[in-house]
C-alpha cells in the first residue's frame, strides 16, 4: 500500500512539473511574440520604426551625486553609432560608439579609445536607446519573468540576452505596452556584479514615433541623474564624421 501511495505522489509531482514546463514553453514562444508585437505598435508601428534611421535629442540633466547640472545631447544613427555629449557647470564628457569601437573625452582632453566595461556601457546605452527597433528585428533572446508593480503601474518583465552586451530586464507597462524601465547587469572585477537602470516617463509622439521626455538613471539602486528632454528630431542629417574622435 505504501508503495502505491509513493508511486502516486511521484506521478503527481512529475505531472505538475510537466505542466509547469509546458507553460514555460508556451510563454517563450507565442506569448513573447504577441507582447513584442504590442510593444512595436505602441512605439508607432513597424513602418515608423523602419523609417527612423537617425535621432537627435537634447535636454537638461541634473546629476545628484555630482551635485551638478547642465545640458545633455544624444546623436543616434543606425547601424550602431551613438554620440552622447554631457556638459555640466564644472565638467564635460563626450562618448562615441562607432561600430565595435568606443571613444571617450572628458573636460576638453583628447579622445581616448575605451574597452572592456566602458565599451560595454556604451553598447548598453545604444541598445536601450533603440530598444523598440531591436525587438522588431529579433535582436534578442527573450524570456518572460512575470508581472510586477513598478511605481504603482502593473508591468510585465522580460529578460533579454543578445550576442553581446549585458543581459537586460525590460519593464513593460501592461496598459500602454511602453517600456518604462530597463536594467542592464554588468559583471565587475573580482566576481562582483552591478546593475545600471533607466526609468522612462512623459512619453510623447514625434512624427509618429514615441519617445520618453523624462529619463531617470540609477546605479546599484541609487538614483544618480535625471534628464528632461526638450526636443527629439527624426532623421536629421548626420555626417559620419560626427561619430569619429
Amino acid at each position: 500500500m505504501r508503495r502505491i501511495h509513493y508511486a502516486l505522489v511521484v506521478f503527481l509531482v512529475l505531472a505538475c512539473c510537466y505542466r509547469i514546463s509546458s507553460a514555460e514553453s508556451a510563454v517563450s514562444s507565442d506569448d513573447v511574440k504577441s507582447l513584442v508585437s504590442k510593444i512595436v505598435t505602441a512605439y508607432g508601428g513597424k513602418d515608423v520604426l523602419e523609417k527612423l534611421k537617425s535621432v537627435h535629442a537634447s535636454g537638461n540633466i541634473e546629476a545628484f551625486m555630482r551635485q551638478d547640472h547642465g545640458t545633455y545631447e544624444v546623436f543616434l544613427k543606425r547601424p550602431r553609432r551613438l554620440r552622447v555629449e554631457t556638459k555640466y557647470q564644472n565638467s564635460s564628457e563626450t562618448r562615441i560608439l562607432n561600430g565595435d569601437a568606443g571613444y571617450r573625452e572628458a573636460d576638453g582632453l583628447p579622445f581616448s579609445q575605451v574597452k572592456g566595461d566602458s565599451l560595454l556601457a556604451m553598447v548598453y546605452q545604444y541598445k536601450h536607446t533603440d530598444l523598440p527597433y531591436g525587438l522588431l528585428k529579433n535582436a534578442y533572446s527573450i524570456k518572460i519573468k512575470g508581472g510586477e508593480d513598478l511605481n504603482g503601474k502593473q508591468v510585465e518583465v522580460l529578460h533579454l540576452t543578445g550576442s553581446e552586451g549585458p543581459p537586460m530586464d525590460i519593464y513593460v507597462d501592461v496598459r500602454t505596452f511602453l517600456i518604462v524601465k530597463v536594467t542592464g547587469y554588468f559583471e565587475m572585477p573580482g566576481g562582483q556584479s552591478t546593475a545600471l537602470s533607466a526609468e522612462f516617463s512623459d512619453f510623447r509622439k514625434v512624427d509618429g514615433a514615441v519617445f520618453p521626455f523624462r529619463i531617470t538613471n540609477f546605479a546599484g539602486g541609487f538614483k544618480i541623474a535625471e534628464t528632461v528632454m526638450k526636443s527629439y528630431k527624426i532623421n536629421p542629417p548626420m555626417p559620419d564624421s560626427l561619430f569619429k574622435p
